[in-house]
């Protein structure tokens, strides 16, 4: 078995750690035992490297569950202001408003902030559209912030 653990003794082998404790894990070998270890400058810098790119993975992957929640949760509640405010849009815009509804990501709402400055910032519709895409915008930012802190 990987890092001896068949020569540990193991009360529970059927028990598996999670994914993102086991990508720390890896992450803590790297910097504190093979990370030193290694003699060649380079080389300890590529293992200290890889270990910094584990941690922020394996806190991806813990938050994962949560930020995917929180982002349905807000596209969600976008999409349900937007269908109020954008009522008796021009049918592209209405369309734009709906691929991105239906796509469900943050990614998605791209098309249609082109839609909307298209058609014009000066509507208020157009305005308060966008004023509600930013506030989403804005939290998935917050989201991918906490990853990287």
């Amino acid at each position: 078995m990987v890092g001896g653990e068949a020569d540990r003794g193991l009360e529970h082998p059927d028990v598996s750690l999670a994914l993102s404790e086991q990508l720390e894990r890896l992450s803590g070998t790297l910097r504190n035992e093979i990370g030193p270890a290694v003699g060649d400058e380079y080389l300890r810098t590529q293992a200290f490297m890889a270990s910094v790119i584990l941690a922020k993975l394996a806190k991806e992957v813990a938050l994962a569950p949560v930020h995917d929640a929180a982002e349905r949760a807000d596209l969600t509640e976008l999409h349900e202001r937007l269908g109020s405010v954008l009522a008796g849009a021009p049918a592209d815009l209405v369309a734009a408003a709906d691929g991105a509804e239906s796509a469900g990501t943050v990614a998605a709402l791209g098309p249609l902030v082109v839609a909307l400055y298209d058609w014009g910032t000066d509507r208020p519709a157009a305005a308060e559209a966008l004023s509600l895409i930013r506030i989403a915008l804005r939290r998935d930012i917050d989201r991918r912030m906490e990853i990287a802190a």
